[in-house]
């Protein structure tokens, strides 16, 4: 039997768990009204209306001949709720 201890790969990191522990915890701690509030901050910081993601609904409903792409939609108000999700996680982790 060796006594050499086996390398531990270049990408290896001991403490990757603890972080991903961490971010699991801040994850769950986090309050949907948290999660809204960094949305409404987002969408206020668009100058443009028609960044805005509900900006093809309302287009649509004030029979502007538009459609809306529900696809496209839900993509866009996905993407928005992730990028709120993140920034409230990294806002916790940075209170620890």
């Amino acid at each position: 039997m060796s006594m050499h201890a086996l390398p531990y790969p270049p990408e290896f990191d001991p403490t990757a768990e603890h972080h991903e522990d961490r971010r699991r915890r801040a994850l769950r701690a986090l309050d949907p009204g948290d999660v809204l509030s960094v949305i409404d901050d987002l969408v206020a910081a668009e100058p443009d209306p028609a960044q805005h993601p509900l900006y093809p609904l309302v287009a649509f409903y004030l029979d502007r001949r538009t459609s809306v792409h529900g696809g496209a939609f839900f993509d866009g108000c996905k993407q928005l709720v992730l990028t709120a999700i993140d920034r409230c996680v990294e806002a916790r982790l940075q209170e620890d």
